[in-house]
């Protein structure tokens, strides 16, 4: 009884924590992405401070200075695109009910799969296929395809209307996590149980690992989305913005990656009678895929390791598919913490796993 007299003035004090642990993460809980988003800009852009603060000497404004060039090099560029992607998926949408809207979806699917059976390759496979199974599943991926270009259209021009607030926000955060870095990493620090030398361990590696992974996966992407972009706009070809992130993404995939949109789209310029706009996008694409993946890539990454590319890929989609165009950054780098903390927990373990001879995996 004594013991249990001992042990409950603890107890009531972890209830009341935990209680208010809660209620905190649900009053911080909308906000609890653009405060990710802040550290992971203040991350990245911590050597800028760091120069500007060292020939100025005043830490308030090179923060400042250092928000503002964030501003203008990733936060108004970011949501220019999104709502451009926005248009043009809103664009095509219009474009595609107008002259097909009135058509039967039945009359619509006949004239795709006469078009399709025209190519050798595509008759022989659909020779071998019912044709009122190929007719089904002709408009089940018709109908869910425009019916998600309709929602992701809706959820950007959502976010990019919606977003103001979190916008700010995100940029408060910024400021402050330059400013206060080190301060609050310290406080962190001081309420985590473990030891210094391994919380400077497991920062060391996830810095290491998110600059591999933002630096292979985020920065080559959106160099390669650029790209697709200006080449689409230079030689008039349609949606371009809504292209260049579809690149984004695909740049991911070793070896073809930009080319899953470089070569239909040059084959397609040449089928059309644009024979200089096909070959020029075909040696474009081919040239960056080479170039990147074995000049620039290497020397960014060094001897760092990022993410494997499937889980990069996976990631990217997964975090566009939740946050919109914003996932692009999230998804990675929340990639990224996992692998680092699932590591630092076989690193931790590992002794006491071989003492028992259980394969940590």
């Amino acid at each position: 009884m004594k013991k249990f007299d001992n042990l409950l003035p603890e107890i009531i004090f972890l209830l009341i924590l935990v209680a208010f642990s809660l209620a905190f993460f649900r009053l911080m809980t909308p906000f609890l992405l653009s405060a990710f988003l802040a550290v992971v800009l203040a991350n990245l852009f911590w050597p800028v401070f760091t120069r500007i603060s060292r020939r100025l000497g005043k830490p308030r404004l090179a923060a400042a200075i250092t928000t503002v060039i964030i501003i203008l090099i990733v936060i108004i560029p970011a949501g220019i695109i999104t709502a451009l992607v926005a248009a043009e998926v809103i664009e095509l949408v219009g474009i595609f009910r107008r002259q097909w809207g009135e058509t039967p979806v039945t009359e619509l699917l006949t004239t795709l799969q006469e078009h399709l059976a025209a190519l050798p390759l595509i008759r022989s496979v659909l020779a071998y296929l019912p044709e009122d199974e190929v007719t089904r599943a002709f408009e089940e991926t018709f109908r869910a395809s425009g019916d998600h270009l309709l929602r992701m259209a809706r959820r950007y021009l959502g976010s990019v209307s919606t977003g103001l607030f979190k916008f700010l926000i995100t940029i408060l955060l910024t400021f402050f996590f330059i400013l206060d870095g080190p301060r609050i990493v310290q406080r962190i620090k001081e309420f985590l149980p473990l030891s210094d030398h391994n919380i400077d361990q497991i920062t060391s590696e996830m810095v290491n690992t998110i600059s591999a992974t933002l630096t292979s996966t985020v920065f080559l992407g959106i160099l390669e989305g650029a790209m697709t972009t200006i080449l689409f706009l230079s030689l008039g070809l349609p949606s371009p913005f809504l292209w260049g992130v579809v690149t984004m993404v695909l740049s991911m995939i070793p070896l073809v990656g930009t080319n899953l949109i470089l070569l239909p789209a040059g084959i397609i310029s040449l089928l059309l009678g644009r024979p200089v706009a096909g070959i020029i996008i075909i040696c474009v694409g081919a040239g960056t895929v080479g170039i990147n993946q074995n000049i620039i890539r290497p020397k960014l990454v060094g001897n760092r390791t990022g993410l494997h590319p499937a889980l990069a890929l996976l990631s990217t989609i997964g975090g566009l598919a939740h946050l919109g165009l914003i996932g692009f950054l999230v998804g990675p780098v929340t990639a990224s913490l996992f692998i680092v903390t699932w590591r630092q927990f076989g690193k931790r373990y590992e002794r006491i796993l071989a003492e028992k001879n259980t394969p940590l995996f």
